[in-house]
């Protein structure tokens, strides 16, 4: 375990190596952003100090014995390097999956998320608005803006939905008993 004032050596010394490795690791920033890296790196670092001092059977000593040496140098900065190697690998390999993914800053998804409040739910009704009609579309719409529409037993209050639109309680029985069928879930 590092104490305080082990960490600031290794931080003062290998600190700007650490912010560049971590700047040069790419890809989807939901997967790889900076403060991510920079984490990932300094784990590293700290699991680099552990591995030296066990290495040959701890034989290269504690952090204070083998600090400044030429052998330990070289040893974290591979494992810094190696890291990154490690997580770029990774990044590459679900850049497939990856591709082709919404960014919430492109402006469609923003705008679509002040128009209903949640993005996945206005995608959702408008890929499926063809199965829909325009009443289960306002109750998917209510029920997404105010979750408090749905009972802890994980079914819709129809008694609230009716009053909020204006009908009777059957019909609104009868519309979320229909997209329970549509979305194959009880509602």
């Amino acid at each position: 375990m590092l104490t305080s004032e082990q960490w600031q050596k290794i931080d003062d010394k290998y600190g700007n190596l650490m912010y560049k490795i971590s700047h040069q690791i790419s890809g989807d920033t939901a997967t790889a952003n900076f403060d991510d890296n920079l984490q990932d790196i300094r784990l590293a670092a700290m699991e680099a100090v552990m591995g030296f001092e066990k290495q040959n059977g701890g034989a290269n000593g504690v952090f204070d014995d083998f600090w400044g040496s030429k052998g330990f140098d070289q040893y974290i900065k591979t494992c810094l390097w190696t890291k990154k190697n490690n997580k770029g690998k990774k990044i590459t390999k679900k850049a497939s999956i990856l591709k082709g993914t919404v960014s919430t800053d492109n402006e469609e998804v923003l705008q679509l998320e002040e128009e209903c409040g949640d993005p996945e739910a206005a995608i959702f009704v408008s890929e499926f608005s063809y199965f829909l009609t325009p009443i289960q579309k306002d109750i998917i719409s209510m029920v997404v803006k105010d979750p408090t529409l749905i009972k802890p037993s994980g079914k819709i209050n129809v008694k609230q939905v009716a009053e909020a639109l204006n009908l009777t309680w059957f019909e609104a029985n009868k519309q979320i008993k229909h997209l329970s069928r549509l979305l194959e879930n009880e509602l």
